[in-house]
C-alpha cells in the first residue's frame, strides 16, 4: 500500500480525520486486522502518531470508525444508484452495488470479513455493526421485493420475506467467494450470478438459475 500525503493544514479537520479512517479501512483490506496499529496508520497516513491520537483516543476507537466509514460508504452509494427505482429495477442496482465489481467494493468486503472473523473476540462489537448494516440491507431489499409483488414482477408463489433473507444470503457468499477467486469477480461471472436471482424471483422456479453455460462461461 502506497503511503499517502496528509491533508495540508489549511484542510478541515473534517478532512484529516477522514483521511485516517480511509488509511486505516485501506490497511485492514490489505493486511488484516492483525497488523493494524496507531503507529502503522500514522505512517501509512503520513503523519504522526500523536496527531492519530488527537482524532481517535484509542485504537478500538480508530478501528470502530473505519468499520462504520465501510458500511456508511456502501449505504450511501446504493442509496444513489436506486434513487426513484423500485421492485425488481431498485434490487438490481442494489445488488450491483453491494457485489465486488470494484476493487473499492472488494476492499469493503475484506474489512467486512476481518471483523466478521473476530466474533467472540476483543473486536466482536465491531462485527455487530457489520451485523446492524445488513439488517439494514435486508430491509431495503425486502421493501424492493414487496414493491415488486405489489407490482406483479415477482408471482404469489414467493415469499418475499424468505426470499429476501435468500438473495442477501446468497449476495454475501458471492461476495466471500470472490475475496479469494479472481475468475468469480469479473464482471460477466458477477452478471450471471445477478441475472440467475433476478430470474428465479421473476419465475419462482430453479429452472430460471440456467443463465449461459456454466461449463464454458463461469
Amino acid at each position: 500500500m502506497q503511503r499517502a500525503r496528509f491533508p495540508k493544514v489549511a484542510d478541515t479537520a473534517h478532512e484529516r480525520r477522514t483521511h485516517i479512517i480511509e488509511t486505516t479501512a485501506a490497511l485492514i483490506a490489505r493486511e488484516g486486522l492483525a497488523g493494524i496499529s496507531v503507529r502503522v496508520v500514522a505512517e501509512h497516513a503520513g503523519c504522526s502518531r500523536g496527531l492519530v491520537e488527537h482524532y481517535f483516543r484509542s485504537k478500538a476507537e480508530l478501528l470502530e470508525a473505519a468499520n462504520r466509514w465501510v458500511n456508511e460508504t456502501y449505504l450511501a452509494r446504493v442509496a444513489g444508484a436506486v434513487g426513484a427505482l423500485g421492485g425488481l429495477a431498485a434490487l438490481e442496482a442494489r445488488l450491483r452495488h453491494l457485489l465486488p465489481y470494484t476493487g473499492q467494493v472488494l476492499d469493503e468486503w475484506r474489512v467486512r470479513l476481518e471483523f466478521w472473523r473476530q466474533t467472540g473476540t476483543n473486536y466482536s462489537a465491531l462485527a455487530d455493526n457489520n451485523n446492524e448494516a445488513f439488517y439494514a440491507a435486508y430491509a431495503q431489499i425486502l421493501a424492493d421485493m414487496r414493491h415488486a409483488r405489489a407490482h406483479g414482477e415477482i408471482p404469489e408463489s414467493v415469499p418475499v420475506i424468505e426470499a429476501s433473507e435468500l438473495v442477501l444470503l446468497l449476495v454475501i457468499g458471492i461476495a466471500t467467494a470472490c475475496v479469494g477467486n479472481e475468475l468469480l469477480r469479473q464482471p460477466r461471472p458477477l452478471d450471471r450470478r445477478v441475472e440467475m436471482i433476478l430470474g428465479m424471483l421473476k419465475t419462482g422456479a430453479l429452472g430460471a438459475l440456467r443463465v449461459g453455460d456454466p461449463e464454458i462461461e463461469y
